[in-house]
């Protein structure tokens, strides 16, 4: 799967992945976002100091990891990152040293306006990945993710469909969250060309 992953980043800068992640492990993961649903803080928009709640905005809660001591549920994940980074690196020479990553779930209703994952002064943020951990997921409930060329122009539209995993690159492509008729819960984060820890 590494491999066309690779090549699907490649030739079209996204890559998505159907049922990558087993339903053993979508079962223990959800038994940690329940143990840790509190935890959950809201999602804000800026950088550092300017970081504040919008929601108009966006809407989700996240609960941030560290890479460098993840929890055993997501040990199995945590293992495709580590590859894929490696990988990615020989392959296209990306640089890419850490990354960063959080869970989020998405209340019904709430959604994330188009963006771009770059930082205006932060260059560092080279792939977007996604992880979806939702057990089950219908059409009908919407929560899709739109992505985006820079013309504005809908490049490609995603379910966030029960183990699939979508990688691109983030300077490339904006992209949105639409709202859903039920929550919507992903393993979300980002691989960068400078030390985060």
């Amino acid at each position: 799967m590494i491999d066309k992953i690779l090549q699907d980043l490649e030739n079209e800068g996204i890559a998505c992945v159907p049922n990558l992640v087993d339903g053993n492990t979508l079962d223990t993961v959800h038994h940690f976002f329940e143990l840790n649903k509190t935890e959950f803080t809201p999602a804000r928009v800026g950088v550092q100091e300017n970081k504040k709640r919008v929601d108009s905005v966006r809407g989700d809660f996240s609960y941030w990891l560290d890479p460098l001591n993840p929890p055993k549920e997501f040990l199995p994940l945590f293992n495709i990152l580590n590859e894929l980074k490696q990988r990615a690196n020989a392959r296209f020479y990306l640089g890419l040293q850490d990354y960063e990553c959080h869970l989020a779930y998405y209340p019904v209703g709430t959604f994330y306006r188009k963006h771009l994952d770059r930082f205006e002064k932060d260059s560092s943020r080279k792939l977007t990945f996604i992880f979806y951990l939702n057990k089950t997921w219908s059409p009908e409930f919407g929560g899709e993710l739109v992505v985006y060329l820079k013309d504005g122009s809908i490049k490609s539209t995603y379910l966030p469909l029960a183990g699939t995993f979508i990688c691109f690159l983030s300077d490339e492509f904006p992209h949105e969250v639409r709202s859903a008729t039920y929550e919507r819960r992903s393993f979300t984060g980002w691989m960068h060309t400078k030390r985060i820890y």
